[in-house]
């Protein structure tokens, strides 16, 4: 063990008394407060938009129910908690931006304020510091403090921190022989923060994995046996793993698999293999995002981060980095512990979304990188007190220079997240390349009416990653605005294809085929569709077009009217079921379709207009 880290267990049990462990935690917190206050300010960014905005859902704590029984967003995530407190933000705050980021800055001061506490279980007052202070300020947290989907990391960095201090707490406990109240709090506290930790984000289920390196690590700060250390606290352990694997298969049967339904763009299909050697190259960008983050970008997407399930120079140096990092951590498993516990902690948490264990959504995310970062600053901290030790001034020194390229660096790209416009055409210019960067060109130009470069830079997505059905779907409705019927059913059919759930694209694709004559690929699509899911509704309303145009008006009024009374107090879906009766000539349902649509809609538009055409068809209505 080194000078250093003697230093920091003499120091251990004063920690609290020390005025200078106060200092170091207040001036981090204000840190972290002051790198992100500019956020406050802004708008709904980005996956905003799409996760809270666009989603009733969040829009009422009073849906809690629904809430906690939906995935997160489409069927890729159930993260329950996070959505509920975001649900809380929309209710008291009316849905204003200004509260979601105010909590967003303030959970991150707090998850500051625990990563100083941690690391003061190890280091002295000066390396805790040094921790909270880096963490406060790293760059690569923007995208999860100044984006408010971004919640959803740090809620969970928070409960993971805090079970992982309430379980040191007990290991401390049971080595004293403690069986009183503050025992029973300790490890039911540590159980109730870690089911918190779960419902925030999947990275929490490397906690269990953590709480074995903080045994091993409180073992050697006390110089005891591991072993002797876990055994004294193993059914609190046991009770950890036991929620976990509850909590999976909760979250499996909400969202249908244990990795939800799309694998991220480049490892679709693939293997465990074929992941790793896919992910390889992607640990360069870990390193160099945690160590040097001075190039950030909201996407990683191919071809800006090209995926290939082959050996390559760049995949063979990953490989090679992280062999590096497993020598080094069992190098200095005695002579700096916490060196090997840092690594220990960013390599088991970017084990949850490195894809290499089950494949996610994402090749890599900025945002991913806020709970293994706390295993970075405690490295930080540790090689700063180590010089300090040495060189007090040049560590001093060193680090003030960080700590201020860092806050500088973060504040500059918090600006970035002000709006969606500024942000959408930063996104352009960080990821030159990427499939996700041609689309949002695209949505640039469409927006200014250049709808030809628009159409081509979407095509130039397409290229890069054509099995993925939100592009689809840009696509279509791009074509659809533009009367190009045939081409925008097929892009809507290609949507369908790739994600059979999207029931919606079934019938934009049905109705498009229909608009451009093509009946036989309409039928086509119905007959599909209507396996899958013969009760929808958006389904049965296209089929009725397709009905219509084949000269079969009752088989139109038939699907019409089912809908109709699926939603009885929506007069439209009346007045589609009229227009087809009179289309058929079936006067009796005419009539009915006409009552309910007069005691709904009173006798405003269109009920004249049916009433005219009803007369011409000899129906007697109104009497």
């Amino acid at each position: 063990m080194s000078n250093f880290e003697a230093a920091a267990l003499a120091h251990r049990g004063a920690r609290r008394r020390d005025p200078a462990d106060r200092l170091g935690l207040v001036t981090a917190v204000l840190l972290a407060v002051a790198a992100y206050a500019a956020s406050i300010g802004h708008d709904f960014v980005y996956d905003d938009v799409h996760v809270i905005v666009d989603n009733w859902l969040l829009h009422s704590l009073g849906n809690w129910r629904a809430i906690l029984a939906s995935p997160w967003w489409g069927v890729e995530m159930y993260r329950p908690l996070t959505s509920l407190t975001l649900a809380f933000d929309w209710t008291v705050g009316g849905g204003s931006p200004l509260l979601f980021h105010v909590v967003n800055v303030l959970l991150h001061a707090v998850v500051t304020a625990l990563v100083f506490l941690l690391a003061r279980n190890y280091l002295p007052t000066f390396g805790a510091t040094v921790a909270a202070l880096a963490f406060a300020v790293h760059p690569v947290h923007v995208d999860a403090v100044a984006s408010v989907v971004g919640r959803a990391e740090v809620l969970a960095a928070l409960f993971v921190l805090g079970a992982v201090l309430a379980y040191s707490f007990d290991g401390r406990l049971a080595a004293a022989g403690d069986v009183t109240w503050r025992r029973w709090l300790s490890s039911f506290g540590c159980l109730a923060l870690l089911a918190l930790a779960l419902g925030s984000k999947e990275m929490a289920f490397a906690t269990p994995g953590i709480f074995l390196i903080v045994d091993w690590l409180d073992a050697k700060q006390t110089g005891t046996r591991p072993a002797d250390r876990f055994a004294r606290h193993w059914v609190l352990w046991t009770g950890s793993v036991l929620l976990t694997a509850a909590f999976l298969w909760l979250r499996s049967t909400v969202v249908g698999g244990l990795a939800g339904v799309h694998a991220a763009p480049g490892i679709e299909g693939e293997g465990v293999v074929a992941r790793a050697l896919v992910m390889a190259p992607v640990v360069l960008e870990y390193v160099r995002l945690l160590v040097f983050p001075l190039r950030l970008s909201a996407d990683y997407s191919p071809d800006f981060l090209r995926p290939v399930a082959q050996i390559t120079l760049t995949g063979f140096a990953g490989f090679a980095a992280v062999l590096l990092a497993v020598l080094v951590a069992v190098q200095n498993r005695d002579r700096a512990p916490v060196v090997s516990f840092g690594l220990a902690w960013i390599g088991g948490t970017l084990l949850i979304i490195s894809n290499v264990l089950v494949p996610t959504g994402l090749l890599l995310a900025e945002r991913s990188l806020y709970l293994p970062s706390v295993g970075a600053v405690l490295l930080a901290g540790w090689a700063a007190g180590w010089v300090a030790v040495r060189r007090k001034d040049v560590a001093v020194a060193v680090v003030a220079l960080v700590v201020a390229a860092g806050l500088a660096r973060t504040i500059l790209r918090v600006e970035v997240w002000r709006s969606p416009g500024p942000f959408l055409a930063q996104l352009v210019r960080d990821a030159p390349g990427s499939y996700r960067s041609f689309w949002v060109a695209s949505l640039l130009a469409y927006e200014t009416g250049n709808r030809e470069r628009g159409e081509e830079l979407a095509l130039r997505a397409l290229e890069i990653q054509p099995a993925f059905p939100n592009l689809w779907q840009d696509v279509g409705r791009r074509y659809a605005e533009d009367e190009r019927w045939l081409e925008a059913a097929h892009a809507f059919r290609a949507e369908f294809r790739l994600d059979s759930a999207r029931q919606l694209a079934a019938a934009e694709a049905i109705v498009n085929y229909v608009r451009a004559g093509e009946l036989d690929s309409a039928a086509a699509v119905g007959e599909r569709a209507q396996r899958l899911d013969p009760t929808d509704y958006r389904v049965m309303i296209a089929r009725s077009d397709l009905a219509l145009a084949r000269g079969r008006p009752l088989e139109a009024m038939t699907l019409r009217r089912q809908v109709a009374w699926q939603f009885l107090g929506v007069w439209q879906y009346w007045h589609l079921t009229a227009d087809a009766a009179l289309e058929a000539g079936h006067c009796p349902e005419v009539e009915r379709s006409m009552a309910r649509i007069a005691a709904l809609h009173g006798d405003g538009e269109p009920l004249p207009s049916l009433v005219e055409r009803a007369e011409l068809a000899r129906c007697e209505v109104g009497g």
